[in-house]
C-alpha cells in the first residue's frame, strides 16, 4: 500500500477532496436539495431555540442545510469546516440581516489525524485530541453535517484499490468517528444536543442495496435502522456506536430521501443524542 510521508502533502489531499466536493454546488442542486433541507429544519426547529449559539461541523456549502432559518433562530451559527471558501459562500447567501449571525471557521475537525492515516496508512497512530470544536462554544446545539462518512474516504478515492481503501476505513474510520463526535460533545454545554445528520445508504446505477429506499422510508424512524443495517454500509462511521461511546444517547430519529444527483439517492438518518444529566 503506497504511503505519503508529507503531511503536509496529505493535508492538501484532504483540503483538494473536500474543494472538489463543495465545487459541485449550484442553483440546479440547491433546488433538488430543498427537500432536504425542509426535513433537516424538521429536526432541527424543536431542538434550537430563540437565541441558541449553534454549530455546524462539515458545513460546506451548505446547500443541504437550512441555513436562512437557523441564522434566523439563533444568536449564532459557526460554519466549522476545511474548506473556507465553501463556509464563506454560504455565509454569503445568507439574507443580510442575519448574515451578523454567521461566522466561518476554518478547522480540521480530525485534529490531523486523518493526515496522519493519509501519511502512515495502516502504521497510523495518532488519535483526534479531546478539544471542543468550533470556537470551543459552549454551543447549546453542535450538528455533524453529513460529515462522518468524509473524514476519510473523499482524499483515499483514487489514490489506491478498494480492498486498501476498505482496509483503512476499517482500520481508522471508527476511532476518527468516536473522536469528532467526542469532540462535539466537548463543545456543548450541559443540557445541550449534538444532532447527526448520517447519509448511511445510497442507491445509484452499480450500487445496488437489497431492499429499495421506498421500503426503508415506509418504516417508522426507530425502526428503520435494523433494515438499514442489512444494507451496504459504508465503513468506519457508525454515529450509533460513536454515541454510546460518549455516554450519549439517541433521543429522537428521523429518516429521509436525499435527492443527491439524477439518479443517485441516499438515506439521511437525522439524530438528536443527549447526555443524561447526573
Amino acid at each position: 500500500m503506497p504511503h505519503d510521508p508529507d503531511p503536509s502533502s496529505s493535508r492538501a489531499r484532504v483540503a483538494a477532496a473536500n474543494a472538489v466536493n463543495n465545487a459541485k454546488s449550484t442553483g440546479a442542486r440547491r433546488r433538488r436539495w430543498a427537500v432536504a433541507r425542509d426535513a433537516a429544519w424538521a429536526l432541527l426547529d424543536p431542538v434550537v431555540a430563540e437565541g441558541a449559539r449553534v454549530a455546524v461541523v462539515g458545513a460546506g456549502n451548505a446547500d443541504d442545510l437550512p441555513l436562512g432559518r437557523l441564522a434566523r433562530r439563533a444568536e449564532r451559527v459557526d460554519l466549522v469546516d476545511l474548506d473556507a471558501r465553501a463556509t464563506d459562500g454560504a455565509r454569503r447567501r445568507v439574507g443580510v440581516r442575519a448574515r451578523r449571525r454567521v461566522r466561518a471557521i476554518e478547522q480540521d475537525v480530525t485534529g490531523g489525524a486523518a493526515d496522519a492515516v493519509l501519511a502512515d496508512g495502516p502504521r497510523a497512530t495518532a488519535a483526534v485530541p479531546g478539544t471542543p470544536l468550533g470556537d470551543g462554544g459552549p454551543y447549546d446545539v453542535v450538528v455533524l453535517d453529513l460529515v462522518l462518512t468524509q473524514l476519510l474516504y473523499p482524499a483515499l478515492k483514487g489514490t489506491m484499490n478498494g480492498r486498501a481503501i476498505d482496509a483503512l476505513l476499517l482500520r481508522h474510520g471508527q476511532r476518527l468517528t468516536d473522536g469528532v463526535v467526542a469532540r462535539a460533545w466537548a463543545a456543548t454545554r450541559p443540557g445541550g444536543a449534538v444532532v447527526v445528520l448520517h447519509d448511511l445508504l445510497g442507491w445509484w446505477d452499480g450500487h445496488p442495496q437489497p431492499f429499495a429506499l421506498e421500503r426503508l422510508l415506509a418504516l417508522p424512524a426507530d425502526e428503520a435502522p435494523a433494515l438499514a443495517r442489512t444494507g451496504s454500509l459504508p465503513y468506519g462511521c457508525d454515529p450509533w456506536v460513536a454515541t454510546r461511546r460518549a455516554g450519549a444517547h439517541v433521543e429522537t430519529t428521523r429518516l429521509w430521501r436525499w435527492p443527491f444527483s439524477a439518479g443517485a439517492d441516499y438515506a439521511v438518518f437525522g439524530l438528536v443524542t443527549r447526555r443524561r444529566r447526573p
